[in-house]
């Protein structure tokens, strides 16, 4: 059973919107989005590293039944995130990388059954593939919603 389009699409849409820097000067991705919050490059390695996450950790667990490993301290993650980035030439380079893996992503949710349910850690409650992705289309909404108010 293949994934209901919504969550698919805004998680493809997400990305489209990630991508659209591309063509902007590194300049503007690199200065924070407000005192003291990351910049859209930051945002972006921070978006990515938890896509590999997923990928690495999470997706393969997700079997009937199964018991996804417990979330990294969000904390503790995110500045291995920040470290990480550092690795990459220029903010396009590190878009590339994400457009890969949230494909390989994206890919791999698709062509999971639908229906199988398995939990997170030591919680009770039951995920499908698409609840699973829900929680991270919220996620990146959050960040898209705080790089858009830069326009405003």
């Amino acid at each position: 059973m293949k994934m209901t389009t919504s969550i698919y699409e805004a998680y493809q849409y997400n990305m489209e919107f990630f991508c659209s820097f591309a063509m902007k000067a590194e300049t503007e991705l690199i200065k924070p989005v407000s005192k003291g919050k990351w910049s859209i490059k930051e945002i972006i390695g921070h978006i990515y590293f938890w896509d590999l996450f997923l990928l690495e950790n999470m997706v393969p667990e997700m079997k009937d039944n199964g018991v996804l490993p417990d979330f990294p301290d969000h904390d503790s993650y995110n500045e291995k995130a920040m470290e990480s980035i550092k690795s990459f030439k220029d903010t396009n380079s590190l878009i590339e990388a994400f457009v890969i893996t949230r494909n390989k992503l994206m890919d791999k949710m698709e062509s999971l059954d639908q229906e199988v349910t398995f939990t997170i850690g030591k919680n009770k409650r039951n995920y499908t593939p698409e609840s699973f992705l829900r929680m991270f289309v919220e996620h990146d909404m959050h960040h898209i919603k705080q790089i858009k108010s830069l326009a405003d």
